[in-house]
């Protein structure tokens, strides 16, 4: 069965949206909104608490320009204080150029001229080959950790195709918990991925890696036609986020947030400025705003949720007649998704999106909730907040959670930290 490297921006989706508005006929889940909370571009999970974000009050969003093609801007918001214009060009100008390189190195359907990337590694099995510094940097998390969703990345090439299905007739040729030969595909290709032996990243120093891949599965990758032994897949926005925050970090931009639309948030600001996060739950069919987080000085966190909160997820959920709601969460074990409880919130003041997400992934990608796992990762510095039947679950004692939320017989709690 012919498989082609894509990259899923090059499909078509949604325009950005300014309000969480959300069409129950095409998601399905019912959203109790919460004002200000959820008015910000593209379902945003953070906001500065000085809710007037206008060039007047030095508080602007940037966004990425068109002017250099195609960007990853879309899938992030910047907000930025810039008091002056001059300075609001001058960030806007490097953000944009940044925006414009992350999507370039992290694309996986494309080679770009001088840009050693994804789809150069994939093309170049048991070759040195160099690549950008901020995939670089990625591939070394990846690798320190002994994950191996990196190595997914002919099962995410098939996989995601599901999402774009319009209804439940299609996706038997892509759904493993549907098709059993779909199932035994994914799990003979999970097998090559868990063994380092078949395929792994050598990282070699000033940027150069090598992409190993045993014998067998080039003879097992000739025949299926894959050409993808590694993709970021839903993984990608985590790396990039770090990538940009480092970047505008070492260019002295700081008095800002980014957040992606699908859960990752670097905080770059150490001025002791006040930010807050939306954190949501899900209780049946209905999400609520259950709490906001306050936070200060730099900071990664990571929201990962088994449900669509805006018209984006529609390109990474999809839900069926039934309810049900496959997501993009692969477990490396059986490529299927899982989800161990509805969401989970990771955050660290000393680490990136793509190590809190890296040390997340066992405890959320998992056919069961191992609550004593949280606690094994607040001891080694990553917090963490949950929720279940109304009850938010810090790790972390001086979290500051302030809003409950509370209406029509619906109230959150804060319990205990739990570490």
């Amino acid at each position: 069965m012919k498989r082609t490297a894509r990259d899923k921006r090059e499909r078509p989706h949604p325009p950005p949206v300014k309000r969480i508005e959300l069409n129950e006929e095409h998601i399905g889940r019912r959203l109790i909104t919460a004002g200000v909370l959820l008015v910000l571009g593209l379902g945003l999970l953070a906001y500065a608490v000085l809710q007037l974000l206008t060039p007047e009050t030095g508080w602007t969003e940037i966004e990425a320009g068109a002017s250099v093609g195609t960007s990853c801007g879309e899938d992030f918001t910047f907000f930025y204080y810039a008091p002056t214009s001059a300075e609001r060009r001058a960030v806007s100008t490097q953000y944009t150029q940044l925006c414009r390189s992350a999507y370039q190195m992290f694309h996986s359907g494309e080679e770009f001229e001088e840009t050693g990337n994804v789809r150069t590694i994939n093309l170049h099995p048991n070759q040195t080959v160099k690549v950008e510094p901020g995939l670089y940097r990625a591939l070394e998390v990846m690798e320190r950790s002994g994950s191996r969703l990196l190595y997914l990345g002919p099962v995410y090439d098939r996989y995601d195709d599901l999402f774009f299905c319009v209804d439940d007739s299609q996706i038997v040729d892509f759904d493993p918990r549907l098709n059993e030969d779909i199932a035994q595909e994914y799990r003979e290709i999970a097998a090559f991925a868990r063994d380092p032996e078949a395929v792994r990243i050598e990282l070699l120093g000033d940027n150069q890696v090598r992409l190993y891949v045993s014998t067998e599965y080039l003879a097992y990758a000739g025949r299926e036609e894959i050409d993808d032994f590694i993709g970021f897949s839903w993984t990608a926005n985590a790396f990039i986020a770090d990538y940009l925050a480092q970047e505008l970090t070492a260019l002295g931009y700081t008095r800002g947030t980014l957040t992606s639309y699908d859960g990752f948030i670097r905080n770059l600001d150490g001025s002791g400025t006040e930010y807050s996060v939306q954190l949501y739950d899900c209780q049946g069919q209905t999400v609520y705003p259950a709490a906001v987080m306050s936070i200060r000085g730099p900071a990664g966190m990571v929201c990962l949720r088994d449900y669509p909160i805006n018209d984006r997820d529609l390109n990474r959920f999809y839900e069926m007649e039934d309810g049900e709601i496959r997501t993009p969460y692969l477990d490396p074990e059986d490529g299927l998704c899982k989800s161990s409880v509805p969401n989970l919130v990771c955050y660290a003041g000393d680490k990136g999106c793509g190590e809190i997400l890296i040390r997340m992934a066992p405890v959320y990608i998992a056919n069961s909730f191992e609550k004593e796992a949280l606690k094994q990762l607040a001891a080694e510095g990553v917090q963490s907040i949950r929720c279940e039947n109304g009850v938010i679950y810090p790790t972390e004692a001086g979290a500051v959670l302030t809003q409950l939320y509370e209406k029509d017989g619906v109230r959150y709690t804060v319990a205990p930290a739990e570490s």
